[in-house]
């Protein structure tokens, strides 16, 4: 009778069980890291646990670096226990799920950051009592994947990186320390780091001694991030950039920057024009430039002169030539002598479509030599072109 009893009672405790339809635990079936049930990241897990087994064991496969976030629930207050299957009798973290009176249940939001491997889940609870596990994982792209097994968390294990380049990577439950190593030139390097959690970075030689540190990049409650640079002063060699966890774990990046030493290589040349100077430059990677080679502005093309004539009323002598291409104006040299080194009058004609001037009281009977020349204003100043042929002109 007794024993009929005790079969009622089980089959009544498994029937009152909110057993789930992706993930069904069974009393017994998964009590031990052995016997664990397979789980799969994003899926939901369901069990209950019976008067006499209050253990449960899920086994999963981390693909790669990553946060995950565990939404439990349940009917009463229980644990879930992490451990990575290199070693199932030391839990990486103890999520707790406590009861809730007001939801009138247990439940709890936890994140998790853990390394690529496979770890067991042990939910431990209350006999007679239900629980209810989904995961949602994201990704840390680590510029490096760690492991379980491949990690760089001693100074022999530093991954090599490029200076003036953003990497990637992870703090996790199993993971409290990151090294990088990196070569430089004799100069002052700068440090830059963000996480989305306080973390500390240093500096250290190949061998494991500290030369510079330790800094700490502290989160803002107002951002959300942890953001800090600092200039290190280091010789010429080879360095590990140290990483570590200040309290909780965290996505990070980070770049070491050098400081920039300009390498200038010939780009293009800019010719001159009748408004502008004519100039080289040289470029650097960076953007910065600088000019040389410059050329004075192009002068303006000689001017034609078509024809000059006398007029006897007031003794006028007339010029007209031809007009120049981007001229501002024109300038009019009169001479006695053909070579102009006296002059008789000199005038400036505004407008560079102006072709023609009559000058007038040169003396009559005298013989005038004339020279047109045109101007572009340039930045406030005058820039002449070339003066004309010369024509003579015997003053009526």
């Amino acid at each position: 009778m007794k024993r009929a009893i005790s079969i009622i009672l089980s089959i009544v405790i498994l029937l009152s069980c909110n057993i789930g339809i992706e993930l069904n635990a069974y009393a017994g079936d998964f009590d031990t890291a052995a016997k664990a049930k397979s789980y799969t990241l994003g899926s939901k897990a369901e069990g209950c646990f019976s008067s006499d087994n209050e253990i449960e064991f899920l086994k999963v496969n981390v693909p790669q670096s990553g946060r995950i976030e565990f939404i439990s629930e349940g009917s009463h207050s229980y644990h879930i226990y992490l451990y990575s299957v290199n070693n199932s009798d030391n839990y990486i973290a103890d999520i707790f799920v406590p009861y809730n009176s007001s939801l009138g249940k247990a439940y709890d939001k936890e994140y998790d950051y853990l390394v690529a491997g496979t770890y067991y889940f042990k939910i431990d609870g209350y006999a007679n009592e239900n629980y209810t596990v989904r995961t949602f994982f994201t990704s840390a792209n680590e510029s490096f994947s760690e492991s379980l097994d491949v990690n760089n968390n001693a100074v022999g294990n530093a991954n090599p990186v490029s200076l003036d380049t953003t990497y990637n990577g992870m703090l996790g439950e199993n993971d409290e320390i990151d090294f990088y190593s990196f070569t430089v030139l004799s100069g002052t390097q700068t440090i830059n780091v963000s996480a989305n959690e306080s973390v500390y970075f240093s500096v250290y030689s190949t061998t494991g001694e500290k030369i510079a540190g330790t800094f700490a990049a502290y989160r803002k409650a107002s951002t959300g991030t942890a953001n800090w640079s600092e200039s290190v002063s280091l010789n010429a060699g080879t360095y590990c950039l140290k990483i570590s966890k200040y309290s909780y774990s965290c996505f990070y990046s980070f770049s070491i920057n050098s400081i920039h030493r300009h390498s200038y290589n010939y780009s293009y040349t800019v010719k001159p024009t009748t408004s502008s100077n004519g100039y080289d430059v040289y470029s650097c990677s960076c953007g910065a430039k600088y000019t040389t080679n410059v050329k004075s502005p192009k002068p303006l093309g000689a001017v034609k002169i078509k024809s000059v004539k006398s007029q006897s009323k007031k003794h006028k002598i007339k010029v007209i030539w031809n007009t120049k291409s981007g001229a501002s104006g024109y300038q009019i040299y009169y001479s006695r002598n053909k070579n102009f080194k006296k002059l008789a009058a000199k005038k400036t004609v505004k407008g560079g479509k102006a072709k023609s001037y009559v000058g007038k009281n040169f003396t009559k009977g005298k013989k005038y030599y004339v020279k047109v020349r045109a101007y572009k204003n340039v930045n406030g100043k005058k820039v002449y072109g070339k003066w004309s042929n010369v024509k003579s002109v015997k003053c009526k």
